[in-house]
């Protein structure tokens, strides 16, 4: 079937991305966004990983000195997380340049097994190996562009939508839903209260709602709760006291009794939430436990004041993302929850999929089940990955934990994921940079391939020798980063100078 009009369902940054994108790779393309004016945007995603950018860049056209400011944007060189092994337990996953990329991490491994340590030296690996972890740890900042440094955003994700938006060319249709005629796994139309739309393709951007790919085409729903415990996110948003102390060039993960928290710094306030699970903590206590933690983080006049917003939602896919002449996007196809930023990651993946499977063919059988199985492969990668951040804990100060230590089942599957060298949605590198911070012993990760034994004991000295250039690797970093601006002076002179 050719497809000469498509018809979004739906805003928010997804329906917006979605549309702008259509407008710039298939012009020709008849592009219909209808959106209720009754129906809240969820705007929790505020965090992004370096996919993003790109996409951002180069799908949609974006620069960054026009979208950032209207958007509140800033920076950021990696993702910290909090207590996930045990109390005052820190692991990076940082961000990288492309001589950092290629970098060969059996040198530092063989260094660990040389030194006999007990536990990873988190802190030599992280400051040998990536510059955005000295970023993160001095907040300071630069996007380094002849280096190829891989920074993503912090982003307020319904001010994104909206600058979508004001680039959409295109039939906006301000109407409530009523009603969605099927024939089998064809949408026809949808009838709405300003009237009929038909069109050869329907994107769903409802969100939790799933109005096209659950309350119309009826498509069965896999749930993953079984090892992603979290339901429920409870948000709200801090003002800054201190900015240049309280902006840092990294999403900040806290993990508390059920769940964790997460901060990440806008230009003008911070967007903070509680993400928890329901079988384990009331909301009442869970809401209680996140104000506790934010007066010891910041201080009790800004959590007096601040507004609390409850979301909660599913973890798991639908079995198929596009059916017949419909695409689920978004929350609207699956959700993995948020530790990794990975939410509008994947929504710019299925855009982009989506658009090259349109470009070279059309909307046939072949051609759905080619973006379904590269999408399944998405979010197995991604639910691997962010589980990475749990298997290895050793906490067991609450039942949540408890049961994450005693009740998660650890699959073939995954253990081949954790350990497998091949590249994937998060490569080689971001798998190590969690187990190593998770404290797994060097000696076990699999893609090691280090025959020490062909040396001698007296031989191991003159490795270590050899190996002193991971110091001065370390050494160079820390002096390049204190040329560095802080985060907030950065931020000033290249992005906000003009407001």
């Amino acid at each position: 079937m050719s497809v000469n009009s498509i018809c979004i369902v739906g805003g928010g940054s997804s329906g917006w991305m979605m549309a702008v994108a259509l407008n710039k790779q298939l012009p020709h393309i008849k592009v219909t966004l209808v959106e209720s004016p009754n129906v809240p945007v969820i705007g929790v995603g505020e965090s992004t990983i370096p996919f993003t950018t790109a996409f951002i860049k180069d799908t949609l056209g974006f620069k960054e000195k026009e979208w950032m400011p209207f958007c509140d944007a800033t920076y950021k060189a990696a993702i910290k997380f909090n207590n996930f092994t045990s109390e005052k337990s820190i692991c990076y996953h940082p961000f990288w340049t492309r001589e950092e990329q290629d970098l060969n991490p059996y040198d530092w491994a063989i260094k660990q097994e040389l030194t006999n340590l007990d536990k990873p030296d988190t802190d030599d690996y992280y400051g040998t190996n990536f510059i955005g972890y000295h970023m993160g740890e001095n907040n300071k900042f630069d996007c380094l562009p002849d280096e190829g440094f891989s920074y993503a955003h912090h982003i307020d994700a319904i001010k994104f939508g909206q600058y979508c938006k004001t680039k959409f060319k295109g039939t906006h249709i301000l109407a409530n839903v009523d009603h969605v005629k099927v024939d089998g796994s064809t949408i026809v139309s949808v009838t709405t209260d300003k009237g009929l739309i038909e069109a050869d393709m329907f994107i769903d951007c409802t969100g939790l709602k799933c109005l096209l790919i659950d309350g119309a085409l009826k498509e069965p729903f896999e749930s993953i709760n079984d090892t992603l415990l979290n339901d429920t996110a409870i948000t709200c948003r801090m003002p800054y006291v201190n900015k240049s102390k309280e902006l840092e060039p990294f999403t900040d993960c806290t993990a508390l009794s059920s769940g964790w928290v997460w901060n990440a710094p806008l230009w003008s306030r911070m967007g903070t939430g509680y993400v928890f699970s329901s079988r384990f903590q009331s909301q009442e206590d869970a809401q209680k436990e996140f104000k506790n933690y934010l007066v010891k983080r910041f201080d009790k006049k800004r959590v007096d004041n601040a507004e609390f917003n409850v979301v909660q939602f599913k973890t798991g896919k639908y079995k198929r993302g596009w059916v017949g002449n419909c695409l689920a996007l978004t929350l609207a196809s699956g959700f993995i929850e948020p530790l990794e930023s990975t939410g509008l990651a994947i929504t710019g993946y299925q855009i982009e999929e989506f658009i090259k499977q349109i470009k070279t063919s059309n909307n046939s059988a072949f051609v759905r089940a080619s973006y379904n199985k590269k999408l399944d492969e998405i979010f197995k990668d991604t639910h691997n990955f962010v589980l990475l951040h749990y298997v290895n804990t050793t906490r067991d100060d609450s039942p949540y934990w408890k049961y994450i230590q005693n009740n998660i089942k650890i699959t073939d599957d995954f253990v081949d994921y954790s350990t497998n060298i091949r590249s994937d949605w998060f490569d080689i590198k971001s798998k190590d940079c969690i187990l190593i911070g998770m404290n797994y012993p060097v000696k076990n990760l699999m893609w090691r391939d280090v025959e020490l034994n062909q040396y001698t004991k007296s031989q191991h000295k003159e490795i270590l020798k050899e190996l002193s250039y991971l110091k001065n690797r370390k050494a160079y970093y820390i002096e390049k980063t204190e040329e560095m601006s802080l985060v907030t002076d950065y931020l000033e002179k290249n992005i906000y100078s003009t407001l």
